[in-house]
C-alpha cells in the first residue's frame, strides 16, 4: 500500500536566489508543490515566474498563495492577494497557506471561509474547519536542524493518507531579511536526502493537485 506526501517549498517570490534553488528542486522533480507570496515578486523575477508557469504546464505541479498579513482587514487583503496571484500567474492558486501562521491565528476563520467558497485545499485547517481538503495530519515543520527527526515521522505514515512537509529551501540571500535565510541550503538538502529514503518506505510525492482531486 501506497502513503502520500506533498513536499511544499515556501517563500517562492520572496527572493531570486530562492526562487532559482525551487526551480532547481522542481526539475529534478524532487517536490511537486511550491506557495508564492505574491506582494514580494519584483520585475527582476519575471524570466522565472515564466519558468514555474512553464513547469506548471509541463508537471503534477501545484502553485499555491503564501498569503502575506499587514493588517487584521483580512478578507480584502486575501482577495487583493489572490487576484494578484491570476494576475501573475495566469491561473488560479491550487491550495492557500498563511506565511507565520502561528502568529495568525486570528486571520483562519476568514481564511478558511475564501478556500470554502473557491474550493481550494488550505494548509493545516483540517483539525479546525471541516469540508476543507487538506492533508490528513498537521503539516511538518521541515526546516529543522535534526533530519533524524523527519525520517522518524515518516515511519508513522498510514496507507491510503496523505501527509505534508513544508521547507524553505534556498542559498543565503544578503539583501532579504527571512529569518530562515541561513538554514535555507539546509532545507534544500533535507528535500534531496528525503527523496532518497521515501521509496523505501512506499511514500510517492505528490501535490496538492492530487489532494484536491482525491474523494
Amino acid at each position: 500500500m501506497t502513503k502520500y506526501l506533498v513536499i511544499n517549498a515556501d517563500d517562492f517570490g520572496m527572493s531570486q536566489i530562492f526562487n532559482e534553488v525551487i526551480l532547481d528542486l522542481i526539475k529534478k522533480d524532487l517536490i511537486r508543490s511550491t506557495t508564492v507570496m505574491v506582494d514580494r515578486v519584483t520585475d527582476n523575477q519575471k524570466e522565472q515566474f515564466n519558468e514555474l508557469i512553464a513547469l506548471s504546464k509541463n508537471k503534477n505541479l501545484s502553485v499555491g498563495l503564501h498569503l502575506e498579513f499587514e493588517e487584521n482587514d483580512y478578507p480584502s487583503q486575501i482577495k487583493s492577494q489572490y487576484q494578484k496571484f491570476i494576475e501573475i500567474l495566469g491561473f488560479n492558486p491550487s491550495h492557500i497557506d498563511i506565511h507565520k501562521a502561528h502568529s495568525l491565528i486570528d486571520s483562519f476563520s476568514d481564511v478558511a471561509e475564501f478556500c470554502r467558497k473557491n474550493n481550494l485545499p488550505l494548509r493545516n485547517s483540517g483539525v479546525l474547519y471541516e469540508g476543507i481538503k487538506t492533508t490528513s495530519a498537521e503539516a511538518f515543520f521541515g526546516s529543522i536542524t535534526d533530519f533524524d527527526k523527519i525520517k522518524e515521522w515518516i515511519k508513522t505514515f498510514e496507507d491510503e493518507e496523505y501527509y505534508e512537509i513544508l521547507f524553505h529551501p534556498g542559498k543565503f540571500d544578503s539583501n532579504c531579511k527571512s529569518s530562515l535565510n541561513k538554514d535555507r541550503e539546509r532545507d534544500a538538502e533535507h528535500i534531496k536526502n528525503l527523496n532518497l529514503i521515501i521509496d523505501g518506505n512506499n511514500i510517492k510525492v505528490v501535490s496538492y493537485l492530487d489532494l484536491a482531486a482525491t474523494p
